[in-house]
C-alpha cells in the first residue's frame, strides 16, 4: 500500500490487507481459521485476567497482586530441595525485586542478565526480618531496551484468547487492538432497539467491544449476557427453519377419523376416558388427519392411562388400513405393553406382534414377513425394531415409550421405516 492511501474497512477484509499484521501472525491467524477482519472479531476471549497497574519496585506491597518492570541483574537454575527453580532478581532505579519459578529450569534459555522484563504475580515478604520482596510464578513480558518500550501500564482487565504454538494471546490481543476501532462501526445490531431495551441487551457492536476491551466486570457479564442471548436465539431460529422445511418436504398419512371410528377404538378399553384423555385423544386426532407428520409428547404420571391414548392412535392407523409401531427400552416393558394391549384388543381383526431381542430363529422370520407384507397392524418390541432386517409396507404411527432411554438417532431411525420415502409416520412419545 503506498504512503497516504486510505484502507478501506470491511468485515470481509482479508488481514493479509491490514497494515501492520507481519506473515508470521498472519500465518499464526490462519491455523486458527481467522483470515479476515470479522473472524479475528469473532474470535473471543476465554477468560479474562486482572492486570494491575505498573509501579516502582520500592512503592510494591507485600501480599497483593502487584505489577513493576526493570532489568534482570542476576539470574540461576537452583536444583536444591524437591522442586528445581529457576531465580532471577529484578532492578529499578528504587530498588530489587526477587522472582522465583518452581518446576521450570528451561526460563533460562527465555530470561538472561541485561534483559528488560514486566512482571505480575503475588507479591510476599521473606529472609531475615522480611528484608527482600519476592514474586512467585510470576506472569512475564520481554520488553524493548529501555526508551524503546510501551510506557507504564494502567490497570485493566486484559482478553486472553484461545491460542496455539504459532500465535500466543498477547499477539491475537494486538492483531485485535489493530482492526478494533475500525470494525467495531461496521458491525449492524440485527435486533431493533426497542426490543433490546425491553429486554436489557447491550447493542451487538458494544457486546464486541465489552469482549475486547472491557472496562469493567459488569461490562463482561452485559457483553455475555447479549452474545448468549443471540447463540440461543440463532439456534431457536434454526430449528424453526429446518422443522418448516421438513413440514412442506416430509408428508405423513392423514388417517380417517370418523364418528364411527371412534366409537369401535373407545370399545375396546376396559374404562370410558377421562376428561383429560379425552381432550389428548381429540388433540391428537386431529393432529393425526392432517398430512403434516406430527411430533407430540404424551406426558402423565404412572397409571394415568398414557398406554390407552397412544393405543388409539395406533388404532386409527389400523383403522387407515396403515401400520403402527411401540418401541420399549426394555423386553420387561415391551411385554407388559404388548399383554395389555392383546388383552384390549382380544376378538378383535387387528394382527399385533412382540418383537425383541429374544424373539428368534422361525418365529423372528414370521413376524418380519408379517410386517413386511402389512398383514401384522400392530408391532411392540425394543431397540430390535431399529434393525435392518425390520421392514414395514406401510408405517404410519410410531410411539416410542421412555424416550429419554433411546437417543436422537435411535428415535429418527424409526422415523425412516417407512417403504415411501417421501412420507414419515408420525411420532408420538410417552
Amino acid at each position: 500500500m503506498s504512503p497516504g492511501q486510505t484502507v478501506a474497512w470491511s468485515l470481509t477484509k482479508p488481514l493479509k490487507e491490514v497494515p501492520g499484521l507481519t506473515a508470521r501472525i498472519l500465518n499464526g491467524l490462519a491455523g486458527l481459521g481467522i483470515t479476515n477482519v470479522g473472524r479475528l472479531l469473532a474470535h473471543l476471549p476465554m477468560r479474562h485476567e486482572r492486570q494491575e497497574a505498573e509501579a516502582t519496585i520500592s512503592e510494591l506491597a507485600a501480599d497483593h497482586i502487584v505489577s513493576a518492570r526493570g532489568e534482570v541483574s542476576a539470574t540461576r537454575v537452583n536444583l536444591r530441595g524437591p522442586r528445581p527453580r529457576f531465580e532471577a532478581v529484578l532492578i529499578d532505579d528504587t530498588g530489587r525485586l526477587d522472582l522465583v519459578w518452581f518446576n521450570q529450569p528451561f526460563l533460562r534459555h527465555n530470561i538472561a542478565p541485561g534483559m528488560r522484563l514486566r512482571v505480575q504475580g503475588k507479591s510476599r515478604r521473606f529472609g531475615p526480618g522480611g528484608m527482600h520482596l519476592q514474586i512467585a510464578n510470576p506472569t512475564f513480558e520481554v520488553l524493548s531496551p529501555e526508551g524503546e518500550g510501551p510506557g507504564p501500564r494502567q490497570a485493566r482487565l486484559r482478553p486472553v484468547y484461545p491460542a496455539s504454538e504459532r500465535v500466543n494471546s498477547q499477539t491475537i490481543e494486538k492483531a485485535v487492538r489493530t482492526v478494533l476501532d475500525h470494525a467495531l462501526p461496521l458491525i449492524e445490531d440485527h435486533l431493533p432497539e426497542a426490543y433490546r431495551e425491553e429486554r436489557a441487551l447491550v447493542e451487538l457492536r458494544e457486546a464486541y467491544r465489552m469482549q475486547h476491551a472491557p472496562s469493567g466486570e459488569d461490562e463482561i457479564e452485559r457483553s455475555h449476557r447479549r452474545l448468549a442471548f443471540d447463540e440461543f436465539l440463532l439456534l431457536q431460529l434454526g430449528v424453526h427453519l429446518r422443522r418448516a422445511q421438513l413440514r412442506e418436504r416430509l408428508r405423513a398419512p392423514a388417517l380417517r377419523h370418523t364418528p364411527e371410528i371412534d366409537r369401535r377404538i373407545r370399545s375396546r378399553f376396559p374404562f370410558p376416558l377421562t376428561a383429560s384423555q379425552d381432550a389428548v385423544v381429540a388433540e391428537i386426532a386431529a393432529d393425526l388427519s392432517a398430512g403434516v407428520p406430527t411430533n407430540r409428547l404424551i406426558q402423565g404420571d404412572v397409571g394415568s392411562g398414557k398406554t390407552v391414548v397412544a393405543l388409539y392412535a395406533m388404532l386409527m392407523a389400523v383403522a387407515s388400513e396403515q401400520q403402527a409401531a411401540l418401541m420399549a427400552p426394555t423386553e420387561i416393558l415391551a411385554e407388559q405393553h404388548f399383554a395389555n394391549i392383546q388383552k384390549m384388543l382380544q376378538g378383535s381383526q387387528v394382527k399385533i406382534a412382540l418383537l425383541t431381542g429374544s424373539v428368534r430363529g422361525p418365529e423372528r422370520e414370521v413376524v418380519l414377513a408379517g410386517l413386511a407384507s402389512g398383514d401384522i397392524n400392530l408391532v411392540v418390541g425394543t431397540h430390535a425394531l431399529l434393525t435392518e432386517q425390520v421392514k414395514f409396507r406401510a408405517l404410519a404411527v410410531a410411539i416410542i415409550d421412555e424416550q429419554h432411554r433411546f437417543g436422537v438417532a435411535q428415535r429418527s431411525l424409526l422415523r425412516v421405516k417407512a417403504e415411501d420415502e417421501t412420507s414419515t409416520p408420525h411420532v408420538l412419545v410417552m
